[in-house]
């Protein structure tokens, strides 16, 4: 099975906020850091991104009007 990896990038330009403030957001433990790094780098899942869009106050939804989230580029593994 396939899991989708989003960089901290990624997850910001899908909430449209800035990377700064996602990273704010993690280090001082408003939201948990997610479960995944590699190189030492933020990687996240989709229930990363659904506790971060929660927090940030942002409804994810698709072009036919269901939620979800999609990013440019993205890391699949």
């Amino acid at each position: 099975m396939k899991t989708r990896h989003y960089t901290l990038r990624d997850v910001a330009r899908l909430l449209k906020v800035k990377p700064y403030q996602v990273t704010y957001a993690l280090s001082v433990g408003h939201v948990p850091e997610p479960g995944t790094r590699i190189n030492n780098k933020r990687v996240f899942q989709e229930d990363d991104i659904q506790r971060l869009a929660k927090h940030f106050g942002v409804e994810m939804r698709s072009k036919s009007g269901t939620k979800t989230h999609e990013a440019q580029g993205g890391i699949t593994t």
